[in-house]
């Protein structure tokens, strides 16, 4: 296990600490302050340090005995006894903070306990005196009076909420005003957010004897009070410790629990309380299954890289587990799990949703019954505290969660898990940092000499060529587990499977469908297939990436679309789940919500119709159909924490419903054998988006939900209709065959210099008045343009300003500047970016 640096009792002493500062914006150092000699500082501590005029918190990267500046200020104060971080930490944080461009300590922050980064809150209030007095307030502008009503009007507030109301540089003219002295400023510590928490039980404060015999005494009295003194104390002596003092008052009566404490019998313990978010479930513990010889080969080739780079820091053992869905992929990971901890090392597996944890999470508790941690932003903030901490003291060889358990404090890793690699929700888009977890996985497994297994049915293109290129190991699962077992496949004829055991999947044409004169949801075909699917008894899934009722409201009159007041988008209609709700209209990204109106805004006609589909319609249509079954839906909507995922999936699981509508989540991981037919409502919804890896998207998301069908022993197929079956993405999802479609889409990827041949960085820019944002972007790009001719890094391309999609968010005007090439990042060293810009390194999006 590695230890983090311990403090010393050297005092007297002076060092010299290097600090990364919170509120030092995008800076990639440190800032140098003086050790005080009462004061043990060690790299990984996290401290106060003074920062201009303001008191903030900094998380030491190195202490050295001579400073690299003359003046130095001193260190307050140490926030936490002992570091929080690690070496190997600090090394990925000052890895990221190059990589991603984002400064020193927003990269630490993500390794620190949940709720310990905290700040010195500051208040605002009004120096009357001064504010009256005209010869001093006189000429100062329409903002600084705006910002002196706004404080005189609330008696006090915190200066980031007047900021935040006066808009843009609103700290700016707050900081004029305390200049001027008319504003006076309140510093306040900020509470940890994050605490242990504890209870208060009875337990005994003298021997078990002197206290029966205080019981008898008073059982020997006349009184009711003395008989009810005594059966508490007797409920103490049989269960100390284990009652709340609490609980024992209401019971028994707060002066009788008084009493006790006051005689000497009993006393108060306080008892720290894990916080555990598995404390309501029940596992029940699994057997290995026998591996078929791919998972056989798979595992073996896991098992010895974890044997060679036990303790041998370096470039880290890459695999890419490619295979089909229902290949096992998932015993794989358990068995490798299983020869990890043989070797006493630990294990982080990543699923790529809050919405796959339930599933993933009962594979392995259920395997490692107890050895199993949970970590995910979908948890109680008391539960992420206690089982951050769990982790940190090695409670647990497993951590399971999504993509900020990257950072999960494992002192011994030995073993990375990414399933389903290739989704996007690996990425971090905002807030800064912007990082993959998947490539701050390699640099972990680096410093660990760890193990990286990365499994997917649908590898992402540059991971696979990768792969190819022989960079990664490259594991093969070709076909699902007892495709040679005629039990499994049951009344299926084979013909109806792939040649890897994957159930059939047919292409429906709905340009003929229209021809036909069906209009509706549902082709003919998935009709049948429906029916057919729940006369068997067996389970539907219908999948559409879109939430809501209808994808937009427009005037059947003038052709005006509802759209949202802050955003430049559509908004979504939502009908009400209540008895007699009153539907909404709402946008996606901002959560605007209105009313929806039965006149046009535009030309007064009352002809406003719903147009496109949505979950919601998508359900509606199943029940109008077939009125005897029940539906389940299963988006954003419905299910917001991972407490609510796992209930809709328990609900299907347990066949309270056999039709299960929903959006991306129902196309990632699920493994339920008694699903028969999975239909696709429309596969041209990702189709049209304006960007690069489109297809390949498309292409997953087709394929992994196609893989939902077939995996018991009734068979089943899949259904996907489509207005562009003869689209590459759309066939090759029907063949359920990635290498044909890699084949294609890395073809189309040379031939425009797309990635995995260059590199991108999207540079972002967002500004409330539209001519300043364009006016901004222009000068960017040309600055760039420029620097790319002077500097002779034309292998880069400057590529916009664009619009970015949308190109008004909350009010917000958006551009973006794509930066192309094998290092684009040689560009951006050469100009200097304001803070309205953001940048984001290997987006997930172009658009």
């Amino acid at each position: 296990m590695e230890a983090r640096p311990q403090p010393t009792t050297d005092h007297g002493r002076d060092g010299f600490a290097q600090v990364a500062v919170d509120g030092a914006g995008g800076q990639e150092r440190t800032f140098t302050y003086r050790v005080p000699p009462e004061l043990d500082v060690v790299p990984g501590h996290l401290v106060w340090v003074p920062f201009g005029s303001r008191t903030v918190q900094g998380i030491v990267f190195g202490v050295v005995e001579t400073p690299e500046v003359e003046e130095t200020r001193d260190v307050e104060r140490v926030a936490y006894e002992q570091p929080l971080l690690s070496a190997r930490q600090i090394k990925v944080a000052t890895w990221m903070s190059t990589y991603y461009r984002v400064g020193l300590f927003m990269a630490a922050l993500q390794m620190l306990p949940p709720g310990f980064a905290s700040r010195l809150r500051t208040w605002v209030s009004l120096d009357a005196q001064r504010a009256a007095d005209p010869a001093l307030t006189g000429d100062i502008g329409p903002r600084e009076e705006r910002a002196l009503r706004m404080v005189r009007e609330a008696g006090e507030v915190r200066r980031s909420t007047l900021a935040r109301r006066l808009g843009r540089s609103g700290g700016v003219v707050i900081d004029r005003l305390v200049r001027r002295k008319l504003l006076v400023t309140r510093a306040e510590w900020e509470h940890q957010r994050g605490k242990p928490r504890y209870i208060r039980v009875l337990s005994l404060a003298v021997k078990p004897d002197e206290v029966e015999q205080a019981a008898e005494e008073l059982d020997s009295g006349t009184g009711a009070r003395g008989m009810e003194r005594a059966s508490l104390l007797r409920r103490v002596i049989d269960a100390p410790g284990t009652e709340t003092q609490a609980d024992l008052a209401r019971e028994f009566g707060r002066s009788r629990v008084d009493w006790a404490k006051k005689s000497g019998l009993l006393r108060v313990d306080e008892i720290r309380v894990d916080r555990d978010p598995l404390r309501e479930h029940q596992f029940q513990t699994t057997m290995p299954l026998d591996p078929t010889a791919a998972q056989a080969g798979a595992i073996g080739a896991i098992a010895s890289a974890l044997r060679i780079t036990r303790n041998e820091p370096g470039p880290p053992r890459k695999f890419l587990l490619y295979g089909v869905t229902g290949s096992g992929k998932t015993e794989v990971y358990l068995r490798a799990a299983e020869k990890c901890m043989e070797l006493g090392r630990s294990v982080l597996i990543l699923v790529p949703e809050i919405a796959l944890t339930p599933q993933t999470l009962s594979r392995f508790a259920s395997r490692f019954p107890g050895k199993v941690a949970l970590l995910h932003s979908g948890l109680q903030p008391g539960e992420r505290f206690d089982q951050w901490w769990r982790i940190a003291n090695g409670d647990y060889p497993i951590v399971l969660g999504s993509r900020s358990a990257v950072f999960a404090p494992i002192d011994d890793l030995g073993l990375v898990v990414i399933d389903e690699e290739h989704e996007w929700t690996y990425k971090q888009h905002d807030p800064a940092p912007r990082y993959h977890a998947r490539a701050v996985a390699e640099r972990f497994c680096a410093e660990h000499g760890a193990v990286l297994v990365m499994g997917s049915a649908t590898p992402d293109i540059e991971t696979f060529r990768r792969a190819q290129r022989s960079e990664i190991n490259l594991l093969r699962l070709p076909a699902r587990v007892g495709i040679d077992d005629e039990t499994r496949i049951g009344n299926v004829s084979s013909s109806h499977r792939t040649a890897a055991g994957q159930a059939g999947v047919r292409i429906v044409d709905m340009r003929k469908e229209l021809r036909a004169g069906n209009a509706g949801l549902f082709s003919r075909a998935l009709l049948d297939g429906i029916k057919d699917s729940l006369d068997v008894g067996g389970r539907v899934i219908l999948f559409l990436n879109r939430r809501g009722s209808a994808a937009y409201v427009q005037c059947r009159q003038c052709g005006n679309v509802r759209s949202c007041r802050r955003c430049d988008t559509s908004l979504t209609m939502h009908r009400s789940d209540m008895p007699d709700g009153i539907d909404s209209l709402v946008c996606h990204y901002c959560g605007y919500r209105v009313r929806p109106n039965a006149k046009c805004l535009s030309c007064n006609a009352e002809d406003m119709r719903p147009m496109g589909s949505g979950t919601q319609s998508v359900v509606a249509e199943v029940e109008r159909r077939f009125p005897d079954v029940g539906v389940l839906r299963w988006d954003r909507d419905v299910a917001r924490t991972a407490r609510a995922h796992g209930e809709v999936l328990n609900r299907f699981l347990k066949g309270e419903s056999r039709v299960l509508v929903g959006t991306q989540m129902v196309a990632k991981g699920l493994d339920i054998p008694e699903v028969t037919l999975v239909g696709v409502i429309s596969a041209d919804t990702g189709l049209a988006i304006p960007d690069f890896r489109a297809g390949e998207r498309s292409f997953q998301v087709l394929t992994q939900v196609a893989g939902r069908v077939g995996r018991g022993p009734a068979g089943g197929s899949a259904i996907i209709q489509t207005f562009q079956p003869e689209h590459y993405a759309v066939q090759a999802a029907a063949a359920q065959d990635f290498e044909a479609f890699y084949e294609v889409e890395i073809g189309l990827r040379g031939e425009h210099a797309d990635p995995p041949f260059t590199r991108l960085i999207r540079l972002g820019h967002s500004h409330y008045d539209s001519a300043a944002a364009l006016k901004e972007a222009k000068r960017m790009a040309a600055l760039l343009n420029d620097e790319r001719v002077a500097s002779g890094e034309t292998g880069s391309e400057v590529i916009g300003p664009s619009p970015s999609y949308p190109f008004r968010m909350r009010g917000v005007t958006r551009w973006h500047i794509i930066l192309k090439g094998a290092h684009p990042e040689r560009l951006l060293d050469r100009v200097q970016l304001g803070r309205d810009w953001t940048v984001d390194v290997d987006p997930a999006s172009v658009s």
